[in-house]
């Protein structure tokens, strides 16, 4: 009898336990249902990403651009709301922009021992959270070799100047060396964290030399000109490649809009064929209405959005032709070079479907969007492209390798290009305005004449 209610005893506990740990486990998988995460197996903490690297990697990003000023007050909701309502479906926030300042609240340790961080975005987790809740995909903005806080903090890393001190662009922004391994370093650091916090992608920009300035006072602590520029560049993707691949995180690089058709690197160190290869989208800026007179034969080449988004996009995946990395232009909605209203952004999506580019981003500096352009389904792809014919018989006679530079140079000077006359003509690139990641408005007019003659699409 002793036996049998000891017996009894031991089956009634064993029951307990195990109708505890089978609701314990049932209410953690229906918990993480609710926020969209796959249930878990067992009681360990969810995963801060409802899906896979891989499985976000064959989403089609449409997404919008959020400052990190933006994200940390209530209007970043509202604009999420115009996310949720439309047919957008992702944002890309800064948690490192181009003063060099951290916006949240980072644990990397250089952070704090240079004073990067500036308080911006109040509660990373809780904006991450929701949009993790209503399938926004998240995708974080580096802004790498422009740092002022990184070169003033440590000077010997800084990009400096002949004359002594550290050297400063036009806007008044110092940049650190980008052959410094420690500053790769930090940068990936800062990937890393946002990863673990929950961002689906990290997107580096501001990833080339220096383009506007006194760029003959320039002085490299590291970099020795020893190699060209676009081997530091391709370099620094390797290594970020080499980093990130442990990590459950997509990896994207922000490129300026004239790489899709110029023949070198252009002095900066970047050519799309180099960066490919280590990343998962190249995110050139082609923004219409940077692009200078003459360009393609038009007089405004802002006016014409479709003509300037599928000849790039077109040119672009030309040379992504056998590489990994998928094509996620950035496109223009801000009022510069024509009204860019509804038919003007729609234009321009219309534009990268049908040149099969991977999805788009939108640019607007203070992010003030043109709300009605994204309510309801965007334009489907055109089957038969009006430009697909011409162009791509150009491409095709144009796909022939492309020359290695052999040498490179310290500075960047006039530059030589065939205008459709045929007749040679020189220019100083002026990059910075031309597609640059921040808005310049006050350059626009040098931008615009920088190139005095027509010149062909080959001549950039």
């Amino acid at each position: 009898m002793k036996k049998i209610v000891i017996c009894g005893v031991v089956f009634t506990l064993f029951m307990a336990v195990a109708s505890f740990a089978y609701y314990h486990v049932r209410g953690d998988q229906e918990a993480s249902s609710a926020l969209g995460q796959p249930a878990q197996q067992t009681t360990a903490a969810p995963a801060p990403r409802a899906t896979g690297r891989r499985e976000l990697l064959n989403n089609e990003v449409r997404g919008i651009y959020i400052t990190s000023w933006t994200a940390g007050i209530k209007r970043f909701y509202t604009l999420i709301d115009m996310v949720k309502n439309s047919d957008l479906n992702a944002v890309v926030i800064d948690i490192k922009d181009c003063t060099g300042k951290v916006g949240y609240d980072s644990k990397v340790p250089l952070v704090a021992e240079i004073g990067a961080h500036e308080k911006r975005i109040r509660d990373l987790d809780a904006i991450l959270k929701y949009c993790r809740e209503n399938n926004i995909q998240t995708i974080a903005r580096i802004a790498v070799f422009q740092d002022p806080v990184l070169a003033t903090a440590r000077p010997a890393l800084a990009i400096g100047s002949k004359k002594g001190g550290v050297w400063k662009d036009r806007k008044g922004l110092s940049w650190v060396d980008p052959a410094s391994k420690v500053v790769w370093e930090y940068n990936v650091a800062l990937a890393k964290e946002a990863a673990a916090r929950g961002f689906d992608e990290v997107q580096f920009d501001y990833v080339r030399f220096p383009t506007d300035g006194k760029l003959k006072a320039l002085h490299y602590p590291v970099y020795k000109g020893d190699i060209p520029k676009y081997e530091v560049i391709r370099d620094f993707f390797r290594f970020v490649d080499k980093e990130l691949k442990p990590v459950n995180v997509l990896v994207s690089a922000d490129i300026f809009g004239l790489t899709v058709m110029a023949e070198d690197d252009m002095n900066i160190g970047q050519r799309i064929e180099d960066i490919a290869d280590y990343v998962d989208y190249i995110c050139p800026m082609i923004y219409p209405s940077h692009f200078p007179s003459g360009h393609l034969g038009l007089k405004a080449p802002g006016m014409h959005p479709y003509q300037i988004i599928y000849d790039s996009c077109m040119r672009g995946l030309k040379r992504l032709e056998g590489k990994r990395a998928k094509m996620r232009p950035w496109l223009q909605d801000f009022k510069l070079a024509g009204p860019y209203d509804k038919p003007m952004i729609l234009a321009q999506i219309q534009a990268a479907r049908d040149a099969k580019a991977f999805g788009f981003t939108m640019w607007n500096a203070r992010n003030v969007y043109t709300t009605e352009a994204y309510i309801g389904k965007f334009p489907p792809a055109n089957p038969h492209p009006p430009l697909f014919d011409r162009l791509n018989a150009e491409l095709s006679r144009k796909s022939q390798p492309r020359p290695q530079p052999t040498a490179a140079p310290a500075e960047a000077g006039n530059r030589t290009g065939r205008g459709e006359d045929g007749r040679r003509r020189s220019y100083t690139p002026r990059f910075e305005s031309l597609l640059s990641e921040e808005i310049n408005l006050s350059a626009i007019s040098s931008i615009m004449a920088f190139e005095k003659g027509v010149m062909s699409p080959g001549s950039f």
